[in-house]
């Protein structure tokens, strides 16, 4: 009998195939001619548009054939006809709640149909898949439509859930009104109970008036009730005052921060009062103390925020993300002070001018050698340096030869004194920016040693900033990392908001002290954590990715890091990097900044004074001899 029942199923799920091909509707489902005054004309052309609007570009119709009357298999002729005629697959079932069937009812729309109202009652919503869209046309011409919604009202607990809408049939007006039945939060004991069914839309002349078929069900007015929050401490996500003394699940009501903020708008959205609770997460290591997600999971939480991450795998639901921030290198940047070593390397050139008098010398000794004049090199040597700074004039020439090599050699020589007068200028009046890095390949070989917590350094798995991190120095935080990296003009890792604080406190005269690398380290993103079976996770996200994709998050975030700061932050940074000069206009020398050669003037002169001094002493004591 089983095998018989098999091979009957197999037939006549061949021939709806084959009927539907042929396009000869009329032998897919026995019909009652008696009955074909009924119209179902409109509901069909409905369900055409709402296929059309609902499936995309994927569209298939699952019609439940529950094999009641003569009714029913005039509607789904019907249908069956006008979806053929669009080319919109469609498939008969039997069984809904097979197995085989469940991924059709995901990815397509289910359709059944009633005759009686009251037969509502006994069908099995409890076995209905929230994810599934399910269109039931009721077609009762001795029930009233209010009378009909009376009766739905009745199983609003089974239905209040599920994308479920009710197509009622007016055989009066031709107004097909379409009903489902959303939950909501009682103002009274905060408990979710279910609304009358709402008149959600019409099906008139085969038209749908609105888009809106099946709606979120999920409540979004809390009526007051409250909304629980759980907040750890992340700096600008939230502050709380004294959490040292604080367990989790404390109730706290002093709290400040970003996430704080977002919030208090989310609660408003939702019509909720706020009540935090704090929960402990060590705040350089988020991969520890997972002990508060136990009551998002119990369900004592809502939603928990505080800087947090996706790092917790399926056990809850996520928000979205709200901010992103980057993790980079900071290190130690100060000009370097002026000193004759720094002016000895601004000349570093002038070994050419150098090569050029030696070489002008050799070539005079040379040329008045063959001319058969009498020359020394001594001389030479005295002239042409005396030349070359200025002090004193060459020797005088006698050829054309030794015309033309003058005249080349001062040429030289004002080049000479043009290249130290400009290097002397840039001395004295512009000092470079720091050293500058751009990668983290540049940061990594720079010999500085870095600062980074032991206990959280591992973050990444790249190899040559495992084998970098491993010759890192140790701190204890993330604050007394950047206080050693000033201190022992050393490097660091921080996150985008610590940096900003981090720079604008320790400026000085409005230059920065401490730069980023150009180039991100990481980038983390942040999302909140909502309960799994929260009736609000589809709202919030939506909400979340509203104020996200509206710029609000990023405002809030840099009003949380304060905007006096953030500017501070960054206008000390730009000082530091675009203006390499130590005056504001024309960048005048001062005569104290030039004092040094006035000191080495002094000095030639006093030496002059001695020397000649001792020649005045030793030719007294020759004519003494004498």
């Amino acid at each position: 009998m089983k095998k018989m029942k098999e091979m009957k199923d197999y037939f006549i799920y061949n021939l709806i195939i084959l009927s539907v091909v042929n396009g000869d509707i009329k032998l897919i489902l026995p019909e009652d001619r008696a009955n074909e005054t009924m119209d179902f004309n409109s509901i069909t052309d409905c369900i055409i548009k709402i296929t059309q609007t609902e499936l995309y570009f994927r569209p298939t119709v699952a019609i439940l054939d529950q094999g009641n009357n003569a009714s029913e298999n005039i509607f789904d002729n019907e249908l069956i006809e006008k979806l053929t005629k669009y080319n919109i697959p469609q498939v008969i079932i039997q069984d809904m709640f097979s197995e085989e069937n469940y991924d059709l009812h995901l990815i397509g729309l289910t359709v059944a149909f009633f005759d009686k109202c009251a037969d509502i009652k006994n069908f099995d919503f409890k076995s209905i898949e929230k994810e599934m869209r399910f269109l039931i046309i009721i077609s009762d011409s001795d029930d009233s439509c209010n009378s009909c919604v009376d009766k739905l009202e009745e199983i609003g607990d089974l239905v209040s859930k599920h994308a479920i809408t009710f197509i009622i049939q007016d055989f009066v007006t031709g107004r097909n009104k379409m009903y489902t039945i959303f939950p909501k939060i009682d103002e009274k004991t905060c408990e979710e109970v279910v609304e009358q069914p709402s008149h959600i839309n019409t099906c008139f002349n085969g038209t749908v008036e609105k888009e809106e078929i099946f709606p979120v069900k999920n409540p979004n007015n809390l009526n007051r009730c409250p909304f629980r929050i759980g907040m750890a401490t992340l700096f600008p996500f939230s502050l709380i005052p004294n959490k040292e003394l604080l367990k989790n699940y404390d109730n706290v009501t002093e709290i400040k921060g970003f996430d704080y903020e977002i919030l208090k708008i989310v609660a408003e959205y939702f019509n909720a009062t706020l009540e935090t609770h704090y929960i402990y997460r060590k705040e350089e290591n988020p991969y520890k103390d997972l002990e508060f997600t136990d009551f998002i999971k119990n369900g004592s939480l809502d939603v928990c925020a505080g800087g947090l991450y996706r790092i917790y795998k399926d056990e809850v639901e996520y928000s979205g993300i709200y901010v992103r921030q980057a993790v980079f290198w900071v290190y130690y940047a100060e000009r370097a002070e002026r000193s004759w070593q720094n002016l000895v390397s601004k000349l570093d050139d002038v070994y050419y001018f150098i090569i050029f008098y030696i070489t002008y010398s050799i070539i005079w000794c040379l040329v008045s050698s063959f001319d058969g004049q009498a020359v020394s090199l001594i001389t030479t040597l005295i002239h042409g340096w005396g030349a070359l700074v200025g002090a004193t004039s060459l020797q005088e020439p006698r050829t054309k030869k030794q015309k033309l090599l003058n005249l080349l050699y001062l040429i030289m020589s004002v080049y000479s004194s043009v290249y130290v007068s400009i290097q002397f200028y840039s001395f004295l009046t512009v000092r470079g920016p720091p050293e500058i890095f751009k990668t983290n390949a540049e940061v990594m070989g720079s010999g500085r040693t870095a600062y980074l917590k032991n206990s959280s350094k591992y973050f990444i798995t790249d190899e040559r900033y495992t084998e970098y991190a491993k010759r890192s120095a140790d701190c204890v935080s993330f604050y007394n990392c950047a206080e050693k990296t000033l201190m022992y003009n050393g490097l660091t890792l921080l996150l985008q908001a610590n940096f900003y604080i981090f720079q604008a406190t320790s400026a000085v005269n409005g230059e920065a002290r401490v730069l980023r690398a150009t180039e991100n380290m990481l980038t983390v993103y942040n999302e909140m954590l909502i309960r799994k079976d929260s009736p609000l996770v589809e709202k919030f996200q939506k909400v979340m990715k509203r104020l996200f994709e509206a710029g609000i998050t990023g405002r809030l975030f840099t009003e949380a890091i304060g905007i006096s700061v953030v500017a501070k932050a960054e206008s000390a940074n730009s000082i530091m990097i675009a203006s390499s000069y130590s005056c504001q206009a024309g960048c005048s020398i001062t005569l104290m900044q030039f004092a040094g050669i006035f000191y080495a003037w002094i000095f030639g002169c006093v030496i002059s004074c001695l020397v000649f001094g001792i020649e005045l002493f030793l030719r007294q004591a020759k004519v003494k001899e004498l």
